[in-house]
């Protein structure tokens, strides 16, 4: 059986981490990087981090507007999948590469896998909801993480080959984490474990949006006052920031993209994060740190009922005000962290007995 996976980004290539190994030990594994991220600090590296075999494929596609990028990736996937004629392509989450590599295994009549179906934010503003959609509604296979997402593809006519099987990122945390090295981090950036707030910030509604953006480091600029803030910093976030001229506060400690298990050493030794991230939000969750999304609706709305990341919208007062509750009120902090939330581990494992029970 000649399986192909297609990857994009930093999120992809994290949370397939625990599966391409997998798919290595049950098939001919046709590998696609896309390289939809441009910056190697965000990208490549996670490759050897996280022990993964190069890819087959580097299509080096790089930063470019929506259309022309997605034009892009479809192009030069199908190609790849006109000469490899794989069995089963399979991609993940809501980047480009995967409404693309859709669009090109569908065309050519080809089994399509879509990990993380069915998650929705019910905003069609965000580029990443477009992506999903499309992804979702011509997969022929489709890896649900939870009980609301399969809801979603029911509430949109998609019933069939529907697998409840949860979200491989927590696979991907539970594996990668044996990987860092806690004690190193805390040294090379001299910070204290529970001393400071690691903050990420890059999705398109933000950075684009200049009254999200004003709000938001407007926020972090009042909170710099009151703890360290870490701020590994996005190169489309940096590029915006110059664009609308926009101020940090000095205080706040503005770090290069780490690779990957520097990042998640530095959420393990965090007192909590601030992201608008959909992948940190389940991190965060493993991690036990309270991630306060800076966004105004997420697709992970069940880890927020639970009580474990709060939805704090992008408004600097809401902002503030959460954050400082935290800071200040340590018995608060305690109280989410006691929270029991259970995650399903194993996934990667199940999506691989899906695959062997495909006639």
């Amino acid at each position: 059986m000649k399986i192909t996976t297609i990857l994009g980004t930093r999120p992809e290539i994290t949370k397939l981490s625990p599966l391409i190994p997998l798919l290595e030990g049950i098939s001919e594994h046709i590998l696609i990087h896309t390289g939809q991220h441009y910056d190697y600090a965000m990208d490549q590296v996670f490759f050897k981090e996280l022990q993964l075999r190069t890819p087959t494929y580097n299509l080096h596609i790089g930063s470019q507007a929506q259309g022309k990028q997605t034009a892009m990736i479809l192009e030069k996937v199908e190609e790849i999948l006109q000469k490899e004629k794989p069995s089963l392509v399979i991609v993940e989450g809501d980047t480009n590469t995967a409404p693309a590599a859709s669009l090109a295994a569908a065309k050519l009549h080809l089994p399509l896998m879509h990990i993380e179906a069915g998650c929705r934010s019910f905003n069609r503003n965000m580029p990443e909801e477009i992506n999903r959609i499309i992804a979702d509604h011509l997969a022929t296979y489709l890896i649900a993480p939870d009980e609301v997402s399969v809801e979603n593809l029911r509430q949109e006519g998609i019933t069939k080959n529907v697998f409840m099987l949860g979200s491989t990122m927590f696979d991907a945390i539970v594996r990668n984490k044996q990987f860092i090295n806690e004690t190193e981090i805390s040294r090379q950036f001299g910070l204290e474990k529970d001393k400071f707030v690691l903050v990420t910030l890059h999705r398109a509604e933000n950075t684009d949006r200049v009254e999200n953006l004003q709000q938001i480091t407007a926020s972090l600029n009042q909170l710099a006052e009151e703890t360290t803030l870490i701020f590994p910093i996005h190169p489309r976030t940096k590029k915006a920031l110059q664009e609308y001229k926009i101020t940090l506060n000095p205080k706040i400690r503005v770090l290069e993209p780490q690779p990957y298990l520097t990042f998640l050493g530095l959420l393990s030794s965090c007192l909590f994060c601030m992201s608008d991230s959909g992948g940190i939000q389940e991190e965060a969750l493993v991690c036990n740190k309270p991630c306060l999304i800076v966004r105004n609706e997420t697709e992970w709305i069940r880890i927020v009922k639970a009580g474990k990341n709060i939805l704090v919208g992008t408004q600097e007062e809401k902002i503030v005000s959460t954050a400082l509750s935290l800071l200040q009120q340590e018995s608060e902090l305690q109280r989410i962290q006691r929270i029991k939330y259970p995650y399903e581990t194993g996934v990667a494992q199940k999506i691989i007995q899906v695959i062997k029970n495909i006639k």
